[in-house]
């Protein structure tokens, strides 16, 4: 199969490394597969492992209509040109996806979720992993233009050919929010999507070194987005810091934005931000902002308890990661979450997202009960490392001969 992988959406964190990692896997369950791996400028300056994928299967293909043009006067040009095109529905990248993806046996795209279904002469599918745009959650993070966009695009992608999710509760909300269709996505389970498998200890302890961390640290990696849920957890762990055996612990933040908190302090309503001329030194609160994915594994794989307390997700990528170091965690008590329970076994703490003080008391329960959060971490990284990344592989293949033959 000669199969056009397209990694065309600007994304970070999660959606970027699970890309990245199903084209690796796909060649090794397929090594006959061909793969051109179509990607967007900021993918490859956020995962710049992509260029590994190059070799005798695969050739990586940066989108042109993702470079920055060279010169002021060639950008403004640019912007009108887009403006223009966009009057017709028609963008920069449409038009590139159109000449330059001919010829193959399939199309893919791992953004699917969050753009229009492509005009392609080949067949097409994608990987439909939420609906958060769909929802408001206090903060407008989508245009209304874009959702009644939306509105009509997933459901052309559903409806018109196979498509992908990664957890049975994205099949439920589909069902919710467009009832009456003729397909929804097939479900296949994501393994952790970490890259320093076999990450030692004394490289995990020099990343904390370089970082000046010397303290103990719960984390959370997760972009500032109102679904993410920051402001009780910050209020959570106000509480939590009232409890003297937790005088020196600190929350450590990562993910696009989270340096906005360099270094604050917790209090029930936010955080108080410090400044090098502020008469407080002492923090509680640090945001790294984003990190490289060897960071941010090092990170989870060193901290004390990785919290995830999220109201609206697919999957719990962070609380995966952590699964896979043994990192015990306490995450939200949603379906998507309880699903990882379910499909593989593993424990966590649960707690009510919505409410800080039983987020506060779940922490506080797990940390001092150290023997039991170790033990809990233990069995999770023993169970989740039945499934791989081979079974993720071989899932998609299905799909993707399924969706050939269509």
């Amino acid at each position: 199969m000669r199969l056009a992988f397209v990694d065309n959406l600007p994304v970070g964190g999660g959606l970027s490394r699970f890309s990245y990692l199903l084209c690796k896997n796909l060649l090794q369950v397929a090594p006959t597969l061909q793969i051109d791996y179509f990607v967007h400028r900021i993918n490859l300056l956020r995962t710049p492992e992509i260029n590994s994928l190059t070799g005798k299967n695969v050739q990586v293909k940066v989108l042109e209509s993702s470079l920055l043009p060279a010169t002021i006067s060639e950008r403004i040009i640019k912007k009108i040109k887009s403006f223009n095109k966009a009057q017709s529905g028609l963008m920069d990248q449409d038009l590139e996806l159109e000449k330059r993806i001919k010829g193959y046996d399939l199309a893919y795209f791992p953004s699917a979720h969050m753009m229009r279904k492509p005009n392609l002469s080949v067949p097409v599918t994608g990987t439909i992993h939420d609906f958060n745009w769909k929802y408001f959650f206090g903060q407008q993070i989508f245009s209304t233009s874009f959702v009644e966009e939306m509105d009509t695009a997933v459901i052309e992608w559903m409806n018109s050919g196979l498509t992908a999710c990664s957890s049975y509760d994205v099949v439920t909300e589909a069902k919710k929010l467009y009832p009456g269709l003729s397909k929804y996505p097939e479900v296949v389970h994501l393994a952790p999507v970490v890259f320093s498998s076999n990450l030692k200890e004394e490289e995990a302890q020099k990343v904390l070194a370089d970082l000046d961390i010397d303290y103990p640290y719960i984390i959370f990696p997760g972009n500032f987005y109102p679904h993410k849920n920051h402001l009780n957890l910050f209020a959570a762990f106000y509480l939590l810091k009232q409890r003297k055996q937790y005088e020196n612990l600190k929350l450590i933040l990562t993910g696009m934005h989270t340096d906005q908190i360099k270094f604050g302090i917790a209090e029930r309503a936010g955080v108080q931000l410090l400044t090098k001329n502020s008469p407080n030194k002492h923090f509680d609160i640090r945001g790294l902002g984003y990190q490289s994915n060897h960071v941010i594994e090092a990170l989870i794989k060193k901290a004390s308890l990785l919290v995830s307390p999220s109201i609206y997700e697919a999957i719990c990528t962070p609380g995966m990661d952590a699964w896979h170091f043994g990192t015990p965690t306490a995450i939200s008590d949603i379906p998507p979450f309880r699903e990882h329970e379910q499909v593989w076994g593993v424990r966590s703490a649960y707690f009510d997202p919505m409410n800080p003080k039983n987020i506060a008391d779940t922490i506080d329960e797990y940390l001092s009960n150290n023997a039991k959060a170790q033990e809990d971490g233990k069995i999770s990284q023993e169970n989740i490392s039945k499934y791989t990344w081979d079974i993720t592989a071989k899932g998609y293949l299905k799909i993707f001969e399924k969706a050939a033959n269509h």
